[in-house]
């Protein structure tokens, strides 16, 4: 019983550090659903580019970064289109971006994108923002709004 017990716990602490590393994300492309398949088709196709001609220089820069970093691995149509907008999805796939085989992602680069990307979404995706941001909970909200404003100060909740 003890065996099994000590077992047990050494597949979920290996589980939890492959999580941990994103290993537990890499599936070879054979193996990805059609309806995956279909749902990436879609955000590939789609625009390719944002127009930031009137974001701040320090956003204008970091779009440039965007483009460089995130076209190594996939097309840069694809988290253009993706229905990210909140903090915390843009920082759960960062990191999952940051994990991937070969990304050469670094921290501060990550850091950088992460912000335009939180950016980005405040200006161009605000109304689908402010929908995704009442349906947090009240604390949650607070705490993403508080991401969004170190930001874009200027972003308001309600329009």
């Amino acid at each position: 019983m003890a065996r099994h017990s000590r077992r047990n716990r050494l597949v979920a602490v290996l589980f939890a550090a492959a999580m941990t590393l994103g290993l537990a994300g890499l599936v070879r492309s054979e193996e990805v659903s059609s309806e995956e398949k279909a749902r990436l088709h879609k955000l590939d196709t789609g625009p390719a580019t944002i127009d930031v001609s009137k974001y701040p220089a320090d956003q204008q820069s970091a779009y440039t970064l965007f483009q460089k970093k995130c076209a190594q691995c996939h097309k840069i149509a694809r988290p253009i289109n993706s229905s990210f907008v909140l903090p915390g999805e843009w920082e759960r796939y960062i990191k999952r971006m940051m994990y991937k085989p070969n990304s050469k992602l670094k921290e501060d680069d990550a850091k950088t994108i992460y912000r335009f990307l939180t950016y980005d979404s405040s200006v161009r995706k605000a109304d689908s923002l402010r929908v995704h941001l009442k349906k947090l909970p009240a604390s949650d909200r607070e705490e993403a709004l508080e991401k969004i404003h170190k930001v874009n100060p200027a972003f308001k909740e309600e329009k």
